[in-house]
């Protein structure tokens, strides 16, 4: 009897905390991220008077809260993204919040008490994430949880290849290379490009198998994307970067071409001309291909023809159905062709060492800031930013996405030796 009476008293004091919680009647953290601000230094003095960050708009949604902040004159969005951390230190205290979403995932028939204690134990390893962004406002997101840590590989639909979950309420975010051509990767190595890249391949080849066309360009030595060296879809691969030249002249090639092709039946680009085939030139490691390290004198020759057809590429390819997809692991001023940059509205940059390695991949600093998480990174287009958690996919999935489109190539380098289909004429192209 004294069992039930406390269990139903203590259910019944956590309910009605959720409950209130849950309809918004409890207090939320405007007042101390308010709080936070003053004491690290943002109110600003003017003779004696204070100015101070002034709350205008609050809204809950069910990933958390949004909060929206007059700055005061004299303070920019800067000097609040450099107390990021100040802010998600403060609000992470260690507090129990029990909601009434939780309680509504428990089993009252059984072990009440044992899920009470795990909740109880959740709760208090549970940290809040702050997201900052301003817009004329200061915007202050805080989500109740964390972004996930791992996300499964899901294909996308057509030209549209996923790119990761974003942290309001676990939205798949995909990039469409119909409305935005090329991409740039960037990040500290081990963090996800490569990862990246193949679910890019591999939603590709599950989703259009008989319009992908791909150049793939692997400066790893081969270890990311030798898989694809044998299927169907792949017209040429290189592993060195004299081979890279023969595959970039292949793909520029073609692009010519198809730009004449186009001319004849006076079209103004693959869309008109109700063209299907996409060619995706992927680079792996472009700093590979960076002149200025060359030690000889024909190497820096080879490696800066190789950079002068990707900017072509860039600048000609969207129309004319093209991709570029170029990744690098060291992300400096000469690292990435300017045309390529100027040319790919689209960035994916995972965390790097320094702000100056964000702003090279970015234009902006932040990427430098992330967590220590494989697969989380910033996906940033022209008008939007977002941080999220690219998908994983495994070496099984891959075997199982190519297996069926592998075919015989007479035991033949590709790169050597590539015979393109979907012409008049077949053409050869070998090594002298």
């Amino acid at each position: 009897m004294l069992f039930e009476i406390l269990t139903t008293g203590l259910m019944g004091g956590i309910a009605l905390k959720a409950f209130s919680k849950h309809k918004g009647l409890s207090s939320n953290d405007s007042g101390k991220i308010q709080r936070i601000m003053s004491l690290s230094g943002l109110n600003v003095r003017d003779g004696k008077d204070t100015l101070t960050t002034q709350l205008v708009k609050k809204k809950q949604y069910e990933w958390g809260w949004e909060y929206k902040y007059r700055i005061p004159l004299g303070r920019s969005f800067s000097d609040y993204e450099a107390k990021l951390k100040v802010f998600e230190d403060g609000l992470n205290n260690r507090k129990k919040n029990v909601t009434f979403n939780d309680l509504r995932q428990l089993n009252f028939d059984k072990d009440i008490l044992l899920q009470l204690q795990q909740l109880w134990k959740a709760k208090l390893t549970e940290q809040k994430e702050i997201e900052l962004s301003y817009d004329g406002l200061l915007i202050v997101r805080v989500y109740d949880k964390p972004l996930a840590r791992e996300v499964a590989f899901t294909p996308g639909e057509g030209w549209r290849v996923p790119v990761g979950v974003t942290r309001a309420m676990n939205e798949f975010k995909y990039h469409d290379f119909e409305l935005v051509p090329h991409l740039v990767l960037g990040g500290a190595t081990r963090y996800g490009k490569s990862n990246f890249i193949n679910s890019m391949i591999c939603s590709l080849v599950q989703c259009e198998p008989e319009h992908t066309n791909l150049y793939l360009i692997d400066l790893k030595g081969g270890v990311e994307l030798c898989d694809y060296e044998n299927i169907k879809q792949t017209i040429s691969i290189a592993y060195e970067p004299h081979e890279a030249l023969h595959t970039l002249q292949m793909a520029y090639d073609e692009m010519r071409d198809i730009q004449r092709q186009l001319k004849r039946l006076g079209k103004k680009n693959v869309q008109q001309a109700n063209i299907k085939e996409r060619y995706f030139v992927v680079i792996d490691e472009v700093g590979e291909l960076n002149a200025s390290e060359s030690v000889t004198r024909d190497e820096k020759l080879l490696k800066q023809e190789c950079q002068t057809i990707m900017s072509q590429i860039a600048r000609l390819g969207a129309g004319l159905g093209f991709r570029l997809v170029v990744a690098t692991q060291y992300p400096v001023g000469d690292v990435i062709p300017r045309q390529v940059k100027q040319n790919a509205d689209a960035k994916l940059c995972f965390r790097v060492q320094s702000a100056v390695a964000s702003r090279v991949v970015l234009d902006a600093e932040g990427a430098e800031s992330l967590p220590m998480i494989k697969g989380r990174a910033i996906y940033q287009t022209a008008d939007k930013r977002e941080i999220l958690q690219t998908p994983l996919i495994t070496p099984q999935i891959i075997h199982d996405t190519i297996e069926p489109h592998i075919i015989d190539k007479k035991g033949e380098r590709v790169e050597e030796t590539a015979i393109i289909e979907r012409r008049e004429h077949t053409v050869t192209f070998e090594e002298v």
